[in-house]
């Protein structure tokens, strides 16, 4: 049997070099893996800034919970009505995109429109024309009266540092993805292109997606605890998702 004829071995067929990935492909993974670790690094920033300003938001909520009157309170942050005149009402009663909104004209310091968060007990009984009380407290409108009967508006502070905290979790989570995806990406072109995305990186994603669903029970459970809470519970239950996808982490013997 000639040289050229002999068959090749398992171990000379696992020495020949693979055969250049094309250009095209490896300029391809590295474009968007520049692009990803962009994009996580904006998102990484807007989480930083976003619990940065958590704080100032806690402390926007505590001044509301205890504003008074203006004629009671002695501090100029107070409550303070303002007369307006309804222009129109907007109330949808649909299940998945409900929308109940206050339209008002009049006074310079009232609101234009206002989300009232529902139809009663006040505003499907207005009517354009009529003249109503808006509570005013900095640039709030968090009650509307006539007649003696008030609602209180979606438009207060309360809430906001919950929602920014687990708004930060879930970007951070996304964001340190896309980074790291992107790094591997733009180091790694001529092997992405030549064998294909690693399913590591698939799983990272759905670990990445499923870190960021989790900051909204998190969020909700930070009514009780405050933003703090809402760290405290999201970092175990992180922790828990990742034990969990653990096996899915394992290359599974043939």
């Amino acid at each position: 049997m000639e040289p050229e004829d002999r068959p090749v071995g398992r171990d000379e067929a696992a020495r020949t070099p693979a055969a250049p990935a094309p250009r095209g492909r490896v300029l391809w993974h590295r474009g968007w893996g520049v692009c990803a670790v962009l994009l996580g690094a904006v998102l990484l920033a807007a989480a930083g800034v976003g619990l940065a300003v958590v704080p100032a938001s806690v402390a926007e909520e505590r001044a509301f919970r205890s504003a008074l009157p203006c004629g009671v309170a002695t501090l100029d942050d107070c409550l303070r009505p303002v007369t307006a005149t309804v222009s129109g009402t907007e109330i949808r009663d649909h299940p998945k995109n409900p929308r109940y909104d206050l339209h008002l004209t009049g006074a310079p310091a009232a609101p234009r429109s206002l989300p009232m968060g529902g139809a009663d007990p006040l505003l499907r009984h207005l009517r354009a024309g009529d003249e109503v009380v808006v509570t005013r407290w900095r640039d709030y409108a968090p009650a509307v009266t006539k007649d003696g009967v008030t609602q209180s508006t979606d438009d207060t502070p309360e809430g906001r540092s919950l929602f920014t905290t687990a708004g930060s979790l879930a970007l951070s989570a996304l964001g340190l993805f896309a980074f790291r995806a992107g790094q591997s990406a733009v180091t790694r072109a001529r092997a992405f292109a030549t064998e294909g995305v690693p399913p590591r990186l698939l799983l990272r994603g759905v670990q990445a997606a499923g870190a960021a669903l989790l900051a909204v029970p998190a969020g909700l459970f930070g009514v009780w605890t405050g933003p703090l809470g809402v760290i405290v519970l999201w970092l175990p239950a992180v922790a828990l998702l990742l034990l969990a996808t653990r096996d899915l982490d394992t290359p599974q013997p043939n």
